[in-house]
Order: structure tokens, then C-alpha cells, then sequence
């Protein structure tokens, strides 16, 4: 796995798979993920903030940005820039978060629901939609050949420490969602309505699309032959 000059993670480049980390608020991070879809264009999920035109350049170079989407409805704050940016991609999320990101952020404009962007993504890129959430949620995969890698939003998390400054760090201990590889229990609090039955289709999609890489939306890469079955034994756990 190579990094570029402007700081993206290359997973796959003949798949054009891609992530990018970036900072937001006083002490987050998150990922953008980018993967290529059928027709040649990139789909990009959680769109960063603070995206210098070197990066943009960078990712233009594994094809044109064709789709953006905010994964749920916290992950919309690069929304406005990357639609600004690309004007001829089309936005996407999940239909429970557009109420959360018209109010958070208007200027990010109107979205389609992922259901029109499944049929664009072909093959070997593919997207979940959690029914029944809070804000809406998703996640992504896309198969490469030394297996499928993993998108998988706010569900799980991969910090290496918890946060530093309280209250957040006693939230994160509290809930079990740090340090190390976890569920990530705290947002799904204020994401989904169903955590068991969350995580029990999770579990039924990694099993059909076995990940050798897992990008979570918050913590480092999880990488490995063992990450498959690592990430079963966490979601039995956790149920």
C-alpha cells in the first residue's frame, strides 16, 4: 500500500481504490473512500474537508469524480466543497440522513438516495443502506484482487488510543469504543435503532465479501488475511 505526495492511502490502484484521511472539528479525524465504479468514474464516500488542489489532482488522476455521498448524516461537512469542485458528479445518501444535512448544511444542496447510485456502481463496488436508522447509515465495498475492501462507516472504529480530552474520552471508554478495533457503540447510539439487527446484517454482508482491508470512518486501517474473521468474532461479541 503506497502514500501519495498529498496523502492519499492507494489500496488498489488498477481497482482505483482509495482513502484519504483528514481532520474535522477540535480533535477528529475521519476517511474518505474511493473506489472505481463501472463506468470508469469514482465514487467517493465521506468527502473530506480541507482538500488541497494537489489531492484533488491526485485522485483525478484514477478517473473523474462521478458520484459523492455522504455515508450517514454526520458525514456531509466536505459535501459543498466536493460538489463545488465537480459540479457534474451527482450526490447520494442514505434518504434518513437528508433531513440531518439539509438542516446542518444547506449549502451541500439536494441529494439522491443510494438506491439510484447501486446500479451505477457495477460488479465489483457495492453499497449497503441500513434500513430503519436515526440519520442514515451505509457502508461500501469494493473487490480487489487480493480481496474486498471495506467501508465501514461509523459501525466500526479503529482508534488507536481514546481521545484525549474529557468528556469525550470518558464517552468513548464508557460505551467500549475505544482503544483498539471495536463496534463502534457510541455513534451508533445516535445513528441506528436497531444495533443488534445492524450488526447482524453486517455480519451477513462481510460473509458474502470476505475483507482483507477495512477502512472504519474513524481510527487506522485494519489490514490483513485475518480481518475477515477477526471483524465475524467482534460482531458476535457485540450482538
Amino acid at each position: 500500500m503506497e502514500t501519495t505526495a498529498a496523502g492519499w492511502k492507494v489500496i488498489d490502484r488498477a481497482a482505483g481504490v482509495l482513502a484519504y484521511n483528514y481532520a474535522f472539528a477540535k480533535q477528529g479525524t475521519a476517511w474518505t473512500f474511493a473506489a472505481r465504479m463501472a463506468d470508469g468514474k469514482l465514487v467517493v464516500v465521506s468527502p473530506a474537508v480541507g482538500v488541497t488542489e494537489a489531492a484533488f489532482a491526485e485522485l483525478e488522476a484514477f478517473g473523474p469524480v462521478g458520484a459523492i455521498v455522504a455515508n450517514n448524516g454526520f458525514h456531509h461537512m466536505g459535501m459543498a466543497a466536493w460538489r463545488a469542485r465537480f459540479p457534474d458528479a451527482r450526490a447520494f445518501a442514505p434518504p434518513d440522513a437528508f433531513a440531518r444535512i439539509a438542516k446542518k448544511q444547506p449549502a451541500a444542496g439536494k441529494f439522491l438516495p443510494l438506491a439510484d447510485l447501486a446500479p451505477m456502481l457495477g460488479p465489483d463496488v457495492g453499497v449497503r443502506v441500513v434500513p430503519n436508522t436515526k440519520v442514515g447509515e451505509s457502508w461500501f465495498w469494493a473487490r480487489t484482487g487480493a480481496g474486498a475492501v471495506w467501508y465501514a462507516s461509523d459501525v466500526l472504529a479503529n482508534l488507536p488510543t481514546l481521545p484525549p480530552k474529557f468528556p469525550v474520552k470518558q464517552l468513548f471508554k464508557w460505551t467500549g469504543s475505544a482503544p483498539g478495533f471495536r463496534v463502534f457503540n457510541l455513534a451508533m447510539k445516535f445513528i441506528v435503532k436497531d444495533k443488534a439487527a445492524t450488526l447482524r446484517l453486517l455480519g451477513d454482508d462481510l460473509a458474502a465479501h470476505p475483507p482483507t482491508t477495512i477502512v472504519p470512518a474513524h481510527g487506522d486501517l485494519v489490514v490483513g488475511d485475518d480481518v475477515a474473521a477477526r471483524t465475524t468474532a467482534l460482531l458476535a461479541a457485540a450482538r
